[in-house]
C-alpha cells in the first residue's frame, strides 16, 4: 500500500529520494552527539524530579521549579512524561535520547500523513516543509535536551491529526485530548487550545459545518486531558494573588510571535543561545585545518535574504493566493491569527522556544512561499542542513560557551569530565 502511495507522489523519484535523505540527514542530527546536550538549572531540575518520580515519589511535581515567562510554575504532565522516560533511563545521556527519538518518529509521523492524506497535486509545500523543519538549526536544537518544550512536536503532531478528523467521534477526542495536554506540557498550549478552538468555530460557522463536527467528542477529550490539571490548579490558584504585579510586569505590548515565526522558519536565530559568540566567534565558521572560512556569513545572508523577498510578495498577493490550498490556507490562518493573535493580545512575552507549538506550520509557511521554485526550496533545505551541522560541530569541539556568556552554557559532556 506505502508503495503504491508514494508512486502516485507527483514527483519523480529524484524528488523523493531528495526529499527523504533530508529526512534522514535531520534524524541524524537529532541523534549526533547526546552528551553535548545543554545541561544548565531547568534541565538538571527536570533530570533529578523525574528520577523521584521514577522511583514512586510524586511529590516534586507539585512544587516544580520550571517556570514560563510569566513567574507562575508550569503544569506537571511534562514532568511526568520525564518520569515515565525515568524508569527506563537511568542516567542523563539515557533520558535525553529518548527525547531525540520522540522528535525523530515525530518527523516521520508527519511524513506519513502527507503521503497518505495530502493529494499529490498539494504535497509539495507540505512535503518540503517538512524538509525544511527537519533539518532547521532551531527545530533541532529544540529536539536534543531534557527540557519540556522538547516534548511538543509529538502533541503537536496528535493535536493536528485529531483536529483533521475532527469530523469523527476519534478525532474530534483525539483533538481535544492533545491539546489540553499539550497545554500541561508547555503553557504556550493553551494558547494553541484556544487559537485553533475559536478559529475552528469562526470557520466552520462561515462554512455551515459547525454542526456537523462531533463535539461531545471534542468535550470529551477536554474533559479527559483536564485531569491532570487538578493538583496544579489547587496549588497555583491560591497564589496568583501574590504573584500579579511580577505577572503584570513580565507582559509587553511587542508582537514577538510573528518575529519568532520568521527568524526560526529562516533558521537564523542561532544568536538566542550563543549570544555574543554568535558574532565573535560562529560566524567564522566552519574551520578548515584550523582557518575561518566565515561560510556562515554568506549562509546566513542567503537564508535573510529568502525570507525578505517572499514576505513582501505574500503581503503583496495574500488575497490571490490564499486559496490555493484551503486547508493548509486555513492552518496557516489559525496559527498565525489564532494562536499569534491570542499571545498579542495577551501580552505574553514570547521567547523563541514558543514557536515550538506551532510545529511545523511556520516552516510548512515558508516552503509554501517557494513551492514552485524547487531548486530554491532545495538551496533552503541545504543551507540550513549546513548552518545545523556546523553548529553542532563547532558545540562538540569548543565544549559549549560558558553560561552567562552564551545561554547554551557548558555541555554536559565537558562538565562530566571537569567533575
Amino acid at each position: 500500500m506505502l508503495t503504491k502511495s508514494l508512486s502516485q507522489l507527483n514527483y519523480s523519484r529524484r524528488q523523493l529520494v531528495i526529499i527523504i535523505s533530508f529526512l534522514v540527514a535531520g534524524s541524524i542530527l537529532r541523534l549526533l552527539w547526546a552528551a553535548d546536550m545543554q545541561w544548565q538549572g531547568d534541565e538538571t531540575c527536570m533530570y533529578e524530579q523525574a528520577q523521584l518520580i521514577a522511583q514512586g515519589n510524586l511529590t516534586p511535581t507539585l512544587w516544580c521549579t520550571q517556570h514560563s515567562s510569566i513567574p507562575v510554575p508550569h503544569p506537571y504532565v511534562g514532568v511526568w512524561i520525564f518520569g515515565v522516560i525515568a524508569v527506563f533511563a537511568k542516567d542523563p545521556v539515557s533520558m535525553v535520547r529518548w527525547v531525540q527519538w520522540l522528535n525523530v518518529v515525530t518527523l516521520w509521523l508527519f511524513l506519513s500523513f502527507i503521503i497518505f492524506q495530502i493529494a499529490p497535486s498539494y504535497r509539495r509545500p507540505w512535503l518540503w516543509g517538512l524538509v525544511i523543519a527537519s533539518v532547521n538549526p532551531w527545530a533541532i536544537i529544540l529536539s536534543r535536551k531534557i527540557w519540556i518544550p522538547d516534548l511538543l512536536a509529538p502533541f503537536c503532531f496528535f493535536v493536528f491529526l485529531g483536529h483533521w478528523f475532527r469530523k469523527r467521534f476519534w478525532g474530534s477526542f483525539i483533538w481535544g485530548m492533545a491539546s489540553i495536554l499539550s497545554a500541561q506540557v508547555h503553557m504556550s498550549g493553551f494558547f494553541l487550545t484556544t487559537g485553533l478552538f475559536l478559529w475552528t468555530i469562526w470557520q466552520d460557522y462561515r462554512q455551515k459545518d459547525f454542526r456537523k463536527l462531533p463535539w461531545f467528542g471534542y468535550l470529551l477529550g477536554i474533559l479527559v486531558g483536564s485531569l491532570p490539571l487538578i493538583p496544579w490548579l489547587l496549588a497555583v490558584l491560591p497564589k496568583i494573588g501574590e504573584q500579579r504585579e511580577s505577572i503584570e510586569q513580565s507582559l509587553n505590548l511587542i508582537p514577538r510571535f510573528y518575529l519568532q515565526w520568521l527568524d526560526s522558519a529562516l533558521g537564523v536565530n542561532l544568536s538566542n543561545v550563543l549570544w555574543g559568540a554568535f558574532w565573535r566567534d560562529f560566524l567564522k565558521e566552519p574551520l578548515f585545518f584550523g582557518i575561518p572560512t566565515y561560510l556562515m556569513v554568506p549562509a546566513h545572508l542567503f537564508l535573510v535574504g529568502i525570507g525578505l523577498y517572499p514576505l513582501y510578495r505574500w503581503f503583496k498577493f495574500r488575497r490571490r493566493n490564499s486559496y490555493k490550498q484551503p486547508q493548509l490556507n486555513f492552518y496557516f490562518k489559525a496559527m498565525a491569527f489564532g494562536v499569534g493573535g491570542l499571545f498579542t493580545l495577551a501580552r505574553v512575552n514570547v521567547h523563541s522556544h514558543y514557536i515550538a507549538i506551532i510545529f511545523p506550520f511556520n516552516y510548512i509557511w515558508l516552503a509554501q512561499l517557494y513551492q514552485n521554485r524547487v531548486k530554491l526550496l532545495f538551496a533552503i533545505a541545504v543551507a540550513q542542513l549546513f548552518i545545523s551541522l556546523t553548529f553542532l560541530i563547532f558545540i562538540h569541539r569548543t565544549g559549549g560557551i560558558p553560561f552567562g556568556e552564551s545561554v547554551y552554557g557548558l555541555t554536559y559532556r565537558v562538565q562530566m569530565l571537569n567533575k
